[in-house]
Order: structure tokens, then sequence, then C-alpha cells
């Protein structure tokens, strides 16, 4: 009785979240600045990515790509979160573009996002061979929600994925939905069995977790770690109230275990954003984190890169 009334809340849950799909169906394709370009992957409503580009292109090697993948829960968010960032990228010489995708309101699943990845990284190649430019390998980004799936991508699809992927770099990505739901300190684990079902559209109970082991295993990124995984730069803040600080030790400890290059950025105090509103003091200290991202990001192109 109490499963099949559990059963019918997460039924209900999930039929209202579906009925929001044309309400949150906005075309993205026109919303493009003017020193970018809108490149679509694909014929959905967030089926688009925005490239800036280099004013010019070394013609004596070849130029890496960075792809950023915004966060947003699952459920909103957009690519201009990262045009700051892909604007400085592209200032210093590469092709950066940010992504949109759909979401959970869009209808999609985990599954879905995570094809929509390999989507939009073949649309930008072919944008890219279109203008003559010699495509060196892809670095990719993503900060919560976007760095979840960029993780479930890029550790399950470095072998079959359009550009050689040299690194990643993820922010604030949960690791382990079951951990969170467990340990139930993150605004994702008190959410996480309706999350589960969300991005799987099944229903994921405490009691169904073994019915649907593959469904869960395939949403957390620490168990698609081998030693083959690409490089990845681990980031995330102590004191974040949306993703535990544990779900980067955690993606961390599993890069090490397996022997992968790993870098584990922490900022010390600091929440989900990484941002500080506090006094000189904090400030000064979560500058000196953004340095060594900086320095790990730069370290990592160097050895990885083109």
């Amino acid at each position: 009785m109490l499963y099949a009334a559990a059963r019918r809340m997460f039924v209900g849950l999930l039929a209202v979240i579906c009925s929001f799909v044309n309400l949150t169906a906005t075309p993205t394709r026109n919303n493009t600045p003017q020193d970018a370009v809108s490149v679509v992957y694909a014929d959905t409503v967030c089926g688009d990515l925005k490239l800036f580009l280099p004013e010019s292109f070394d013609t004596q090697k070849p130029t890496d790509v960075l792809l950023t993948i915004h966060g947003g829960a699952w459920v909103s968010g957009g690519a201009q979160i990262f045009y700051n960032d892909c604007r400085a990228a592209a200032k210093a010489g590469y092709a950066a573009a940010s992504m949109n995708y759909s979401k959970i309101f869009n209808g999609a699943t985990a599954a879905d996002m995570v094809r929509e990845i390999g989507l939009a990284i073949g649309a930008l190649k072919a944008e890219l061979e279109s203008r003559g430019v010699r495509i060196g390998k892809l670095i990719m980004a993503g900060h919560s929600a976007g760095a979840h799936i960029m993780l479930l991508y890029a550790y399950a699809h470095h072998d079959d994925c359009p550009m050689d992927i040299a690194f990643l770099v993820s922010c604030c990505a949960p690791a382990d939905f079951v951990s969170d739901a467990k340990a139930h300190n993150s605004a994702i684990g008190a959410s996480a069995y309706l999350l589960m079902s969300g991005l799987t559209k099944e229903i994921v109970l405490p009691a169904t977790l073994d019915r649907n082991a593959d469904a869960v295993r395939a949403l957390s990124p620490v168990s698609l770690i081998t030693p083959d995984v690409p490089p990845t730069i681990v980031v995330q803040g102590t004191q974040d109230r949306l993703i535990n600080y544990q779900n980067s030790v955690e993606i961390y400890n599993a890069l090490q275990r397996n022997g992968v290059d790993s870098v584990h950025i922490t900022y010390e105090g600091a929440g989900h954003f990484l941002s500080s509103k506090g006094g000189s003091a904090e400030k000064e200290k979560f500058a000196a984190d953004d340095a060594r991202r900086s320095e790990a990001f730069y370290a990592f192109a160097q050895k990885y890169g083109s």
C-alpha cells in the first residue's frame, strides 16, 4: 500500500514535469549574440550551440576547441551562462562554444542529454571544418548539471567522440545520486529520487533501487570511470549546499584509483557558484583558488592539447 501510494505520487510528479514541455520549449537559435555563430545540431527547441571564434587562426598548428555545458538542475539555464568564458577563450586562440540542450521539462532524459552532446560535438566539428579550420583537440567543461552530463558523455564515449578529447573540467558535478540520497545533506540529496525518476523516466524509490540498478548506475559518473577516461580537473566548494562537496571527493578518488591524471581544486568555504559575498580576505582567498584552477587548466592544455 505504501509503495503504491509513493508510486502514484511519483507518476503524478513526472506527469506534471512532462506537462511543462510546451511551456518551457523556448527556441534558443534566435538569441545569438552578435559576436557568436549559432550552430544547429538537432531539430529541437534547444538544439543549438553558440560558437565564438578567434580573430585569426594559427596556421602553424591545429586549433583546440573548448565546449562548455551549463548547469540549471537539468530543468533550466542556457548557453549564455558561459558566453564570457567563451569570449575569453576565443581571445586566447580557442574555438569556444557554449551549448544548449533539452531538459527534463522538455521531456528529455539524461540519456537524451548525453546523446545531444555527441550531436553537438559532431555539428561543431562540421562547422569548423566548413570554415577551413584545422581542428586540434577538444576540451570539455561544465558546471553542476552540465558537468554531470558532460562526465557521463566523456566517460562513456571517449572512444567514439567525433573529436579527440584532451581533458575535462568538472565543476560541482553530482557523482552518485544514491550516495546523496542516503546522506540527505544537500538539495540534490533531498530530491534525489525525484531527479533519478525524471532523468530516467523510471519510478525510482528506495524500495526499487535494485530493480532500477542499471538505470541508476548510468546516472553516476563514478560508475563509469576506467583507466581509459580523459584526464579530469575536479572543482568544488566545501560549502556547496546544492551538491555536497563529497561528490568531488568521490570523483577524484575514483580517478586516482584508476590511474587517471587528475587534479582536485577545492574552494575552501565556497558555495555552489564558487564566488564570494564576504569580505576582502574571503575574496582574496577565492581569487587564489581561481588562480589555481587557471594554472591547472593551462598545465593540462600544455600537456594534452595540440
